[in-house]
């Protein structure tokens, strides 16, 4: 009886112990690939529009995250031109020359 319950406990030991190596194994695997893009630099660059008057990521981004008169034409095509209920939302979807949404 002894026997078995110290086996019991044995066995429960290295299975904790073995858990423990493999999260820190992948903890250290992931850090290690996380390490190496960084060096690398290998960054998705934003995608560049061909037309003019389309807007840049970042300036849809700023459009979003601020506040801003009603029927600003330019905050207005930013925003319709990333998404239909926020256009909607901000009333800009009967302002000209904003996207339209079909």
């Amino acid at each position: 009886m002894k026997g078995r319950h110290l086996l019991g406990r044995v066995l429960h030991v290295l299975l904790v112990l073995s858990l423990i190596y493999t999260l820190l194994r992948l903890l250290y695997w992931s850090f290690l690939r996380l390490a190496e893009d960084a060096q690398q630099g290998n960054f998705a660059p934003h995608p560049m529009s061909d037309d003019p008057e389309k807007p840049s990521p970042q300036k849809i981004a700023e459009s979003l995250n601020t506040l801003w008169l009603s029927y600003d034409l330019d905050h207005c095509r930013n925003v319709c031109e990333a998404s239909r209920v926020a256009c909607r939302l901000r009333d800009c979807w009967y302002v000209e020359g904003v996207k339209g949404w079909n």
